[in-house]
């Protein structure tokens, strides 16, 4: 029991948290009054050591951690260490939630409301062979900018997903939430509108009036055209930016370093409004699934201030995969121009069917993984060690395929 609820704690840790425990901030005392004896008859701890860290309170048997902030959070080196600690908590199959200590003098009403939320979502159990199966699928870019391409990966989705509205809950059908990038749409219409695009190692900087363009684009045209799409096909859907009913709350990127590329910038990089993501909305894209066949994402977030985020969409794919794995049994595909990882880049029958970590460390120590496909291995089994069953990567033309597991490449713990 002691290493499941410490995770590995030293003993210097539990000192610090002894310590941290005989001086309670005034924010803290406060929430622990109502987390002491509390309405969900759930034994919480405060000051609890795990792993490296003190978190403020932690309940084991959901395996929830709820922090407070002060002010000193809000310092750039400490948001970076708080976001490193937040990861590093998740990896351990953590949820947390966090909220600033004004936030518990001036409105714990929203406070213990959203404690209750995070509650009630984790204490629904797995559904398991008994529920219903989750896809969460990822088209790239390509697709997008591919018309024909994209009308023949939408007929394929509707009919794997399409005419189950009246489905009733936990027949075992199927339901997906589908994940889009942007393409180039975005980057043609801010050309023509003479807004400068900086790419870095691939990636977009959101200036102010990008971010307007990339809102327009993702969240506007690019989602609704999908959306339209698939309801001409029979696919009842849905379409929603992480703003819309809070699905998808994230946090403006902190800058950070740019690697060298044929001479280019090197050091600190602001990649302007970019978001990465800290909560997905879980209890909310259940609740519309419940009704609907599909749901589609686009790669916009907020942060709850007001503020919209142009953020990844593989890194959307991902994270709502994992939330969604506490309600369904959830398979990860990334559906793209390629068939799977390759031994051959240049060659698309060397497709390499199965990989599982033991594998995955043979194939890099050889050198036989392309550089630019590692990030989505790493991401692919960052999820399936959260929750996810599997992850699966190949072509957008041969859905049916990766769905029924005869092509692309599989990527599991086991």
């Amino acid at each position: 029991m002691k290493d499941n609820m410490y995770y590995g704690a030293s003993h210097l840790i539990f000192q610090r948290a002894e310590e941290l425990r005989n001086r309670m901030t005034p924010a803290e005392e406060s929430l622990w009054r109502h987390l002491h004896i509390n309405e969900w008859k759930l034994k919480f701890r405060r000051q609890h050591p795990i792993s490296n860290y003190v978190v403020d309170f932690y309940c084991h048997s959901i395996k929830l951690v709820i922090e407070l902030d002060g002010g000193i959070h809000e310092v750039e080196e400490v948001k970076r260490l708080d976001e490193e600690r937040e990861e590093n908590l998740k990896a351990l199959g953590l949820t947390v939630i966090r909220f600033r200590n004004e936030m518990i003098f001036n409105n714990k009403k929203t406070v213990l409301e959203t404690i209750s939320n995070h509650i009630k979502l984790l204490q629904s159990p797995p559904l398991g062979d008994r529920g219903k199966r989750l896809y969460v699928i990822k088209i790239g870019g390509n697709i997008i900018d591919d018309e024909t391409a994209l009308r023949n990966f939408l007929s394929d989705f509707s009919q794997l997903f399409g005419g189950h509205t009246n489905t009733p809950s936990g027949d075992g059908g199927k339901k997906a939430i589908l994940v889009h990038g942007g393409g180039k749409l975005a980057t043609r219409i801010a050309e023509a509108m003479g807004v400068q695009q900086q790419m870095i190692d691939g990636r977009r900087i959101t200036d102010a009036e990008t971010l307007k363009i990339v809102t327009m684009v993702y969240a506007g045209y690019i989602n609704k055209n999908i959306v339209a799409q698939l309801q001409s096909l029979g696919c009842n859907a849905i379409g929603l930016s992480g703003a819309d009913g809070n699905s998808i709350k994230a946090h403006k990127r902190s800058e950070g370093k740019a690697s060298p590329s044929g001479g280019g910038l090197v050091g600190a990089v602001d990649y302007g409004f970019v978001g990465d993501i800290d909560e997905v909305n879980a209890e909310l894209l259940h609740t519309i699934l419940h009704m609907n066949d599909a749901v589609v994402l686009a790669p916009i977030t907020h942060d709850g201030n007001g503020q919209l985020l142009n953020t990844n969409a593989d890194t959307i794919a991902q994270e709502t995969a994992k939330a969604m794995s506490k309600l369904y049994d959830v398979e990860l595909i990334y559906s793209f121009e390629k068939a799977g990882v390759l031994l051959d880049v240049n060659d698309g029958a060397s497709v390499v069917p199965l990989i599982n970590p033991i594998t995955y460390e043979q194939l890099k120590e050889q050198g036989k993984i392309f550089a630019g496909m590692l990030p989505k291995l790493d991401n692919a089994f960052a999820a399936v060690n959260s929750g996810v069953k599997k992850v699966i990567i190949g072509k957008a033309e041969e859905l049916h395929d990766l769905i029924n597991g005869t092509k692309g490449t599989t990527i599991s713990n086991e």
